[in-house]
């Protein structure tokens, strides 16, 4: 292997490291909100429900109070909707980072071995280099930026 493939292959795994570090603190945060959310959501559902009277029936009443009272202290959905919310924060992190974790794949991975160079990889390495450069001159000298 080559000192450029090794540089490359190197740019490509802290290229992936830090997108799957950036996902899974995505993934973290969407999590505790969209658990937080739907437990929110769904005692306001059942306090409502229990100020509604379908009739003058006093064991619909407390059954409804029950209800309410189970889902106060119930966190087994927050559970598997915790699990729902860092799929989602993870997944929309990934696919927002869609160009640095190709070009961080392109060079990790054996692709486009040709009489033993590792163009491909090479090539996305540099890729990979190029657009954090580019991302470090927005960010710290407002070059290319956006207002």
């Amino acid at each position: 292997m080559s000192i450029g493939t090794v540089l490359a292959k190197t740019a490509g795994v802290i290229g992936l490291g830090l997108v799957g570090y950036d996902s899974h603190i995505a993934g973290k945060i969407e999590s505790r909100a969209y658990e937080k959310n739907h437990k929110a959501e769904n005692i306001t559902e059942h306090y409502m429900d229990d100020f509604k009277a379908d009739g003058p029936s006093v064991v619909k009443q407390h059954v409804k109070k029950g209800i309410f009272k189970y889902y106060l202290d119930e966190n087994l959905s927050g559970f598997f909707t915790g699990i729902y919310g860092y799929a989602r924060g993870a997944t929309s992190m990934l696919i927002g980072n869609i160009i640095p974790t190709t070009l961080a794949l392109g060079a990790v991975l054996p692709i486009g071995k040709k009489g033993g160079k590792h163009m491909f990889n090479k090539f996305c390495g540099v890729g990979l280099v190029a657009y954090g450069a580019i991302f470090l001159a927005q960010e710290f000298f407002g070059i290319g930026k956006t207002k």
